[in-house]
């Protein structure tokens, strides 16, 4: 972290003693002493127009005020200033800085005094986070938790890993929620989100595209457990398992010898929508004394096949007791301890699960192990999130718990009324909802830490390192800039501490860490001006409820179109969410005394080749995360999953490849790769798959190249920005689950009204509840499968180990180049860096490598043609090679095709649709022969336009499509096109 330069500190006195400052002179509105004048003139030789951004970049918007001061005999002098001073971040070097010149301003006769600056009742110096001060000497010990005060660190859920994670996050407990949600508004009488639908997000969702796909993976990867205040599953379906009762077609088996607990004391299903209702006393739950070996045998019968989150439920036990998940990829093993967590929904974690009740694959068996002294109880287990089931004034939300409210989730999830979520009994949901999660917090640790109205309540025993709440709705200013990020947190109740005695000065460490490696990052990688917005000290429910360090983040305003523009994208996303991530570990390593690393980044350069008959070499390479030196990979873990199954646990290797062996004839074999090390798991890199064919033709080599995520296209005039989908949608990381609909008003100049009449940005609401595909990287199965039915082994490189000059050019059947919805993409920000272009000078070379063997090429993807016009001189040389040329983009809007040529005669659809299947094509190309050798064999229904070229010479032959290929809605078609296109360039 860089210093912060003492003009950036000088900015924040800009009004100390009513001074009136330009960059030249100041104007004195009342008589000075001679102190108040030396610092005037300190203040006029620092203070410049340009350091409202720094390294820091810190941008202030509150008045610096000198509020008081005492001068003791020329020996001492304390100068107190408002909050506004401690609003900025403090480093050592900045404090020096400011301390040595203003004392190098003062008379002669003050040369020797003694100089104390207090701000908001503390010492500057306390200002400065732990983790920044020069030694472990200099910490504030009244910061930093002591054991014997506190409950003992524990995850309450614990995963069998095959690497150790001595440098993460093993034994935090983290409470972290995303914003509002949908919830009753009783003053209309209806159900509304808490914000307005602007630039196609509302801020209800928003921040859950950082919270689940990013920030909780990251911080369970690193080994800390997660606890969220809202439903996390986005799973429309929902099965019970219990006790007392199951849904249709399930089963709950118990050892005979198991006791049922009194009445109310446990988990049951009732008579739902549930109107003021806990369910979890409605029920019991069971006690079984663990005299010999038995089992809990949960066996759900899942509506439809698809990821379903599991979650375990039970009473208090005395230890620990192990769950076992067997699902689609194997069985995942989980130990938790049930002296903690009990009486509510536990999450362990997403597995995929086949329709039906499956014995073998679809169950969660609790084992009943340990001595006669061992308790084990077991109450109800919940497959997949379920849809709203809390009624208000006889209403319930009409949609999946995902979208709701706190308020309504943790009434499901058993907290109690009074404690939590009724807080303020004459109150409306919308209070009820913000204050339930700091609630929340408390309860789940207990007493002495408990609610507000019961600091003595038992509560559930958990742990609580840290709680964070991440909004979007950080304001609105005049102007195009950047908003930017603001913090806040709170010390100012029970005396400035927690109730172990612990400083709420720690929450502005947290705070102040989490912020500086947000902006840092931001400015590193996008080159932009982020500004740095103010660490308020301020009584907000979310901030100073939870007796925990917490901080409350608005990232950026979701009112605001430039803000917007960084929100929207995945990169933008997945360099927030790890510099939030980084910030908690730092902070933690300080509160908890650990050297820490952070977890590596996603491998690249995949590749996939046959070796023997049946045996598979993967291999790939490590990436160095410039931002970060401790994030180096010391191993790896190789994912394996069957078909359209869910992956396995895994294996660990040190070396960067792996032998997968024994492969089985019409198996189609994905792989997945991550980086280990130390401080916790990587996110995974694109999915390599492999098959081979029983009598196999030939060896296809799948070219993976479609690996971009994107925004969607926005654009800004002067009298109108905005959003337009219908242009390009972006391609969301894995899933889309925030969209809430296509933005219909562009006009700067239209006004807020409220909610319902936002003015510029409003969006409509027909996607908001609809999760549908991005980029799941994982494409190659699909082109595998088709392969396979058409008799041909298949393996899979990414596009930059193909690219690479010594890319193994083995001879291969066809090449089969998977384009997706890849092409040129500019990234938000100053620097404007360019991703994802299709025609490099390496693809190029190493298409030439293949044609020069007279291997022949099928390629697809929705902007094939359309990259060609890029460079001229390049597309002179594709045309050359592939025998294409590209007509026009946004073809047509619905994607039919038909043959038109002997060998091509089906007739199929592209998915132009939002589902969780397909991703949808909103812009194919029309493309068509560049020469005589090549021919139309596919026109688009829509408008004959030509979507597909067959190209021959003497050497090879081509066939492209302007559509992906994996596109295609029917497998059947998938097949049959598959066929057709290698019986030409075989024949």
């Amino acid at each position: 972290m860089k210093p912060i330069v003492t003009k950036v500190v000088l900015l924040l006195v800009l009004n100390v003693l009513g001074l009136t400052l330009t960059a030249q002179k100041s104007t004195v509105t009342q008589p000075m002493s001679e102190l108040e004048q030396a610092l005037d003139s300190f203040l006029v030789n620092w203070v410049d127009s340009g350091s409202h951004f720094s390294d820091a970049n810190y941008l202030n918007q509150r008045k610096v005020k000198l509020v008081n001061k005492r001068v003791k005999a020329n020996k001492e002098i304390r100068l107190y200033y408002n909050k506004a001073l401690a609003e900025m971040p403090w480093r050592p070097a900045a404090k020096e800085a400011f301390y040595q010149k203003l004392k190098s301003f003062l008379p002669t006769n003050y040369k020797n005094a003694t100089l104390y600056i207090y701000v908001d009742g503390v010492l500057l110096d306390d200002l400065i986070p732990n983790f920044y001060r020069n030694s472990s000497v200099d910490y504030d010990k009244k910061r930093i938790p002591t054991a014997k005060k506190r409950i003992p660190r524990e995850n309450i859920v614990k995963k069998e890993l095959q690497y150790s994670l001595d440098k993460g996050l093993v034994n935090s407990n983290i409470a972290l929620w995303h914003s509002h949600g949908w919830y009753y508004e009783q003053e209309f009488d209806r159900w509304e989100w808490q914000r307005a639908r602007l630039f196609t997000m509302v801020e209800d969702l928003g921040p859950a595209a950082f919270v689940l796909p990013y920030i909780v993976p990251m911080l369970e990867n690193a080994g800390a457990n997660v606890l969220i205040p809202r439903e996390r599953d986005w799973q429309k379906h929902q099965v019970i398992v219990d006790n007392n009762s199951v849904s249709e077609g399930s089963q709950f088996t118990a050892p005979t010898t198991a006791t049922e607990s009194a009445p109310n004391t446990g988990y049951a299903y009732g008579k739902p929508p549930y109107h003021t209702e806990n369910p979890f006393k409605l029920g019991t739950f069971l006690t079984i004394k663990a005299t010999k070996p038995d089992s809990v045998i949960y066996l759900p019968n899942i509506p439809e096949t698809g990821d379903y989150a599991v979650y375990v439920s039970y009473g208090k036990g005395m230890g620990n007791a192990k769950y076992q998940v067997h699902h689609t990829g194997g069985l995942t093993s989980f130990v938790l301890n049930q002296q903690m967590g009990y009486g509510t929904w536990v999450y362990l974690g997403k597995f995929n699960f086949t329709k039906g009740a499956n014995s073998r694959h679809g169950k969660v068996v609790l084992q009943i192990i340990g001595d006669n002294k061992t308790v084990i109880t077991a109450d109800a287990i919940k497959f997949g999130g379920g849809m709203g089931a809390i009624s208000r004034n006889s209403q319930v939300s009409g949609r999946a718990k995902f979208y709701e409210g706190s308020r309504y989730y943790l009434q499901y999830a058993g907290m109690p009324n009074s404690l939590v979520y009724d807080f303020f009994p004459d109150k409306k949901d919308y209070t009820d909802d913000y204050v339930s999660r700091g609630e929340w917090v408390n309860y789940l640790i207990g007493k002495p830490f408990g609610p507000t109205h019961n600091r003595k309540a038992e509560g559930l025993g958990i742990p609580i390192d840290l709680a964070m709440a991440f909004h979007t709705d950080a304001g609105i200013l005049g102007g195009d800039s950047v908003i930017g990020s603001l913090t806040i947190y709170s010390t100012k109740k029970e005396k400035g501490k927690f109730p172990d005695g612990l400083s709420k000065m720690s929450s502005r460490d947290l705070t102040d860490i989490v912020q500086t490696e947000i902006v840092s990052d931001i400015r590193a990688a996008y080159k932009t001006d982020w500004a740095r917005r103010g660490m308020w000290n301020a009584q907000y429910s979310e901030a100073y409820r939870p007796n925990v360090p917490t901080m409350l983040l608005e990232l950026l305003s979701q009112q605001n179109y430039n803000d917007i523009t960084y929100q929207l994208d995945p990169h933008y996303r997945f360099d927030v969410s790890r510099a939030i991530y980084k910030g908690i570990l730092r902070f933690l390593s300080v509160q908890h005394g650990f050297n820490y690393a952070v977890q590596p980044l996603p491998v690249m350069e995949m590749q996939a080749q046959f070796t023997h008959a049946n045996n598979l070499d993967i291999s790939w390479k490590p990436v160095l995360d410039s931002l970060e030196i401790t994030a180096k990979p010391t191993g790896y873990m190789v994912y394996i999953s069957t078909q359209n199954n869910g992956f396995n646990n895994g294996t660990y290797t040190k070396k960067p490849t792996y032998r997968l062996t024994n492969l089985q004839p019409n198996v189609i074999y994905n792989i997945k790769v991550t980086a280990v090390n130390a401080g916790g798991e990587g996110f995974p890199a694109e999915v390599l798959s492999a098959g081979i064919a029983n009598n196999t033709k030939g060896t296809v080599l799948i070219v993976n190249g479609f690996d971009r995520v994107s925004s969607p296209y926005t654009f800004n005039e002067q009298n109108m920005s905005g959003v337009m989908r219908n242009i390009d949608q972006g391609v969301a990381y894995n899933y889309d689950f925030w969209t809430t609909g296509n933005q219909y008003d562009f006009c700067k100049e239209s006004e807020w009204v409220d909610d319902d009449k936002p003015g510029h940005g409003a969006s409509y609401g027909d996607l908001e509840t609809t999760v549908f595909r991005g980029n799941t990287f994982d494409f190659a199965k699909t082109h595998g499968a088709a392969l396979l039915n058409a008799g041909y082994s298949f393996t899979t490189v990414s596009d930059e180990a193909f690219e690479n000059h010594d890319f193994s050019n083995q001879q291969y059947a066809l090449l089969d180049i998977l384009m997706g919805e890849e092409k040129t993409t500019k990234l938000p920000g100053n620097l404007g860096t360019v991703k994802y272009k299709i025609y490099t000078p390496g693809f190029i070379a190493s298409v030439k490598k293949f044609t020069e063997k007279s291997t022949p090429i099928f390629m697809s993807g929705a902007y094939v043609g359309t990259e060609l016009e890029r460079d001229s001189t390049l597309a002179v040389e594709v045309k050359g090679i592939l025998g294409f040329k590209h007509r026009t983009n946004h073809a047509v809007r619905k994607v039919k095709f038909y043959g038109v040529d002997d060998g091509f005669r089906l007739k199929a659809e592209v998915n132009t649709e939002y589902r969780m299947d397909l991703y949808p094509v909103e812009a194919p190309d029309a493309i068509e022969p560049a020469n005589k050798n090549g021919k139309t064999v596919f026109r688009y229904s829509e408008n004959n336009t030509s979507a597909g070229v067959a190209f021959s010479n003497k050497k090879y032959k081509t066939v492209i499509l302007g559509f992906p290929f994996e596109a295609i809605v029917l497998e059947q078609d998938r097949n049959a096109l598959m066929n057709q296109i290698i019986e030409f360039v075989t024949k």
